[in-house]
């Protein structure tokens, strides 16, 4: 029987609880969650309207069984979506999926992507764990690869002060565009095009509610150059049970990586001892070498997909001007 996907209301909590708190059977998160709180209990949340922003809640049925959930981010200050939770229910432990199991991926991903296309958004992300049993049926239905990752994690212990950075400073608001130009210089045209359809700079996550362990808000620092930024910094402390840092370092300065990093490691254990996560993404040598003197242990090997979504045009334009555009 082909799953129905409905929005999750608040009237479905009870189904939730019995079939994914309280059940014991086989599930698997297609989508993977970092940090402690179980993706049930975060879709129990978004039951609640108004409880989580910008996330929206779908439920697949068989009957009246729930056999698996997804949670999407819209943040409506960006252009894309991203698939932040997706559970399914199995029915046995065997290695490969089976057709039931497989037809409720989809049917989920056909109707979150549907409502993205109609909320006037270009692209929706997910992140898969890089041997997904699930990976055929995203590409099945549009989306590819646009890059490899690595989750760098790094034991909760002391660190010495690094000592200062020179020219370390926070991000000003007048900072934006020279941010957006490092981002152009150091990323791939491929994965720059995923991630900033329309050459934006990728915007600073929202803080979340303490429920989903948002933690504070995150703090941006740049480093000045004399031909420019040479170095951004983004630290965000206790985010999902444990901190996280990003940064990005221009070539010309690539021995600048390991003291940032190591600046990043000593202002998040002053906000407290819990574990930093660090993203590495397949083209950045500099900053996984830093990581690995650093102390940090791979913990995942994962892929981001992207789904590019139709356009849609309101007024009329000159066939001219598509042309030109288009071509």
């Amino acid at each position: 029987m082909t799953p129905s996907v409905s929005r999750l209301r608040p009237w479905h909590a009870p189904a939730l609880a019995r079939n994914f708190i309280l059940g014991t059977g086989p599930r698997e998160h297609v989508a993977p969650v970092a940090g402690p709180t179980p993706p049930a209990f975060m879709a129990l949340a978004a039951t609640v309207p108004g409880l989580v922003p910008d996330v929206l809640g779908y439920a697949a049925w068989t009957n009246d069984a729930l056999i698996g959930f997804a949670l999407a981010e819209f943040v409506p200050d960006r252009r894309r979506a991203n698939v932040s939770v997706l559970t399914i229910a199995l029915s046995s432990d065997d290695a490969l999926p089976d057709s039931v199991e497989l037809e409720v991926c989809a049917a989920l991903l056909e109707r979150l992507t549907a409502d993205a296309a109609a909320r006037g958004y270009v692209s929706v992300f997910a992140r898969l764990p890089r041997d997904s049993r699930f990976r055929k049926v995203f590409g099945q239905l549009g989306f590819v690869g646009a890059v490899s990752e690595d989750v760098y994690t790094r034991r909760p212990t002391p660190v010495a002060n690094p000592g200062p950075v020179s020219g370390l400073r926070p991000v000003e608001q007048a900072d934006a565009w020279d941010i957006s130009q490092l981002y152009r210089t150091i990323t791939p045209a491929a994965l720059q095009l995923a991630e900033s359809p329309g050459g934006e700079r990728p915007s600073v996550p929202r803080r979340r509610l303490s429920i989903l362990g948002g933690g504070r808000a995150p703090q941006e620092y740049v480093v000045d150059g004399e031909r420019g930024l040479d170095g951004w910094l983004r630290v965000h402390p206790g985010s999902r049970g444990r901190h996280t840092a990003a940064l990005m370092v221009h070539p010309r300065r690539a021995a600048l990586t390991r003291p940032l990093l190591g600046f990043a490691i000593w202002s998040l254990m002053d906000a407290g001892r819990l574990p930093v996560r660090v993203v590495v993404h397949a083209h950045e040598d500099a900053l996984r070498r830093a990581v690995e003197d650093e102390g940090f242990a791979k913990t995942e090997e994962r892929e981001l997909l992207v789904k590019h979504m139709t356009v849609r045009i309101a007024a009329e334009v000159p066939a001219q001007a598509l042309d030109r555009a288009t071509s």
